[in-house]
C-alpha cells in the first residue's frame, strides 16, 4: 500500500510540473492545456474510492493553487468534490473501458469547469465566456487523454489494483 502511496505522489509532482511549467505549452492546442493533475484524481478517485480521491484532490489542489496565482482554495475545492463524486462511481458502477472512461473525465471537466467558474466570479475574476473558450475544449481535451493515460496507470498500480479485487 505504501508503493501506490508513493507512485501517487510522483504522478501528482509530474502531473504538476507539466502543467505548472512554461516549457510544457508545446501541449496546448487552441490555447487549452489539459489538466493533467485532474486526470491523475478522477483516475485515482476512480480506482481507490472516494476518500482517496478527496485527500489526492485536497493535497493536489492546494499544490496547484500554490504553484498557479489563483486564490488558496479556488482550484481545491473542485478537485475534492469531483474526487468525492468520482469515487461513489468507482469500478464497482462504471466498468473499465474506453469509451466509459473518456465520458466520465469528460462530465467531470465540464463540472469542474463550472464549480470552478462559479467560485471565479466570488473572486471577480470570471467570465462566461469561458465556457465555451476555455470549459469545453479543457474537457474534449482532458477525454481524449484519459484512455492512453489510465492505461498507464492501470500498468502503474497493476499489483494494487489485483489486490484490492479491481483487475
Amino acid at each position: 500500500m505504501i508503493l501506490s502511496y508513493v507512485f501517487t505522489a510522483v504522478i501528482i509532482i509530474i502531473s504538476l510540473l507539466i502543467q505548472g511549467h512554461t516549457s510544457f505549452d508545446v501541449l496546448r492546442i487552441a490555447g487549452v492545456k489539459p489538466d493533467l493533475v485532474f486526470i491523475a484524481i478522477v483516475y485515482l478517485s476512480y480506482s481507490f474510492g472516494s476518500f482517496y480521491g478527496e485527500v489526492t484532490g485536497f493535497i493536489s489542489g492546494l499544490f496547484h493553487d500554490a504553484v498557479s496565482n489563483s486564490p488558496l482554495g479556488l482550484l481545491t475545492f473542485p478537485k475534492v468534490t469531483l474526487g468525492f463524486i468520482v469515487g461513489m462511481f468507482g469500478r464497482n458502477v462504471i466498468k473499465n473501458n474506453i469509451v466509459t472512461a473518456s465520458l466520465m473525465l469528460f462530465v467531470a471537466s465540464i463540472i469542474k469547469g463550472v464549480i470552478t467558474l462559479l467560485l471565479s466570479y466570488v473572486f471577480h475574476q470570471a467570465s462566461v465566456s469561458s465556457i465555451l473558450s476555455v470549459i469545453l475544449p479543457e474537457s474534449f481535451y482532458n477525454a481524449l487523454l484519459a484512455p492512453p493515460l489510465f492505461f498507464l496507470f492501470d500498468k502503474i498500480f497493476e499489483r494494487e489494483l489485483d489486490r484490492e479485487g479491481f483487475y
